[in-house]
C-alpha cells in the first residue's frame, strides 16, 4: 500500500488577494439588494 501525499498540503496554500475597487463594491450591494427585493416580491405574490 502506498501513501499519496498532496503537494499543496506540503508546500502550504497560496492566497491571491486584492483591494476592492470602490465603485464595484457599491454596485455589488445594489445588485444584491435589487435581487433580494425581487425574490421577496415573487414570494409575496405567490402567497
Amino acid at each position: 500500500m502506498t501513501i499519496n501525499e498532496r503537494s499543496d498540503e506540503i508546500e502550504g496554500k497560496m492566497e491571491l488577494s486584492h483591494e476592492p475597487v470602490p465603485p464595484y463594491k457599491g454596485a455589488f450591494f445594489i445588485a444584491i439588494t435589487i435581487g433580494v427585493l425581487y425574490l421577496g416580491l415573487i414570494l409575496v405574490m405567490t402567497l
